[in-house]
């Protein structure tokens, strides 16, 4: 049996909220013990640095990688031009996948490919585990046969990094988040996950994602929804499955020198790909569209 199996129970027998849409918010995760050896661990907590070469220097000589992922890019050598002169390097092209249409600026997620210490290891054996991914798929209702093996990692996410508003593709059935913080003031920076919802003249999309499976749901403006709360709890741990109200954004702006923005991340994914036509916000803004097309 595995020490973390008391997690499973925290997560059976949490009540859902409803508000802004269905999902687990728990915290204090994990015991005092485990949290503590987590946020101490050398890959986990490093020294404050300089400038943004000696940061990245440091993790990638501990293990980790540049890892492609949205809202950012994967050369580490246009990042760190884009760091140190924003304004006259920023390459919309540079990004890779959704987005590069709608978000302000982008950011670098470096992840952790080796673990180094047996503890970190017996952790992310657990979150890769069967006995995991099975009580997700009790808690979720969801059928095994349709989904991949669970995807979990170790993840920084450096200053800059930007997802606009959106649900999560159709082709992922389940993700979740956990707080990983090596600061208490961490909590108060602006680098955490909105929960949000339409604000009430787009909530016509509501209806048109619920109803219009075959086409999947796209990142939107800001300023299109309102804010309900942010996961800036530490030691905190946030789990949803994406659907058509399941809107949640965010965009890093905090001194990554000074610590980063550490999480347990994961997701499971449907077998099928995503849907066959793929959203574009330009194409369901009916208000827009309507004034442009009625001058």
């Amino acid at each position: 049996m595995s020490d973390f199996n008391y997690l499973l129970d925290k997560i059976s027998n949490h009540s859902f909220d409803k508000y802004p849409f269905k999902h687990i918010s728990i915290n204090n995760f994990f015991n005092k013990k485990h949290f503590e050896k987590i946020i101490s661990d050398k890959q986990i907590i490093r020294d404050e640095f300089n400038n943004i070469e000696a940061l990245i220097d440091d993790l990638t000589s501990i293990g980790y990688e540049a890892q492609f992922f949205p809202g950012c890019i994967t050369s580490i050598e246009k990042y760190i031009e884009y760091i140190n002169h924003p304004e006259e390097t920023f390459d919309r092209n540079l990004i890779e996948g959704y987005g590069k249409e709608i978000i302000e600026g982008y950011g670098l997620t470096l992840r952790l490919k080796q673990y180094r210490s047996e503890f970190i290891q017996e952790l992310m054996n657990f979150f890769t585990s069967s006995d995991f991914m099975n009580c997700l798929l009790e808690k979720f209702d969801l059928q095994d046969s349709n989904l991949l093996d669970i995807q979990t990692s170790i993840q920084k996410n450096l200053h800059g990094y930007e997802i606009s508003p959106h649900c999560d593709t159709r082709g992922k059935a389940l993700t979740y988040m956990i707080n990983i913080y090596t600061s208490s003031e961490m909590e108060a920076q602006h680098l955490h996950t909105h929960i949000m919802k339409l604000k009430d003249k787009r909530k016509y999309l509501y209806d048109f994602w619920q109803y219009n499976t075959e086409v999947d749901t796209c990142w939107i403006p800001w300023n299109w929804c309102k804010t309900v709360k942010e996961t800036n709890i530490n030691n905190s741990i946030i789990l949803f499955k994406p659907s058509f109200d399941t809107l949640h954004a965010v965009k890093l702006h905090y001194d990554h020198l000074k610590y980063q923005r550490n999480q347990i991340y994961g997701n499971l994914w449907f077998k099928q790909g995503p849907s066959k036509y793929s959203g574009n916000y330009k194409k369901v803004d009916l208000i827009s569209n309507f004034y442009k097309n009625n001058e």
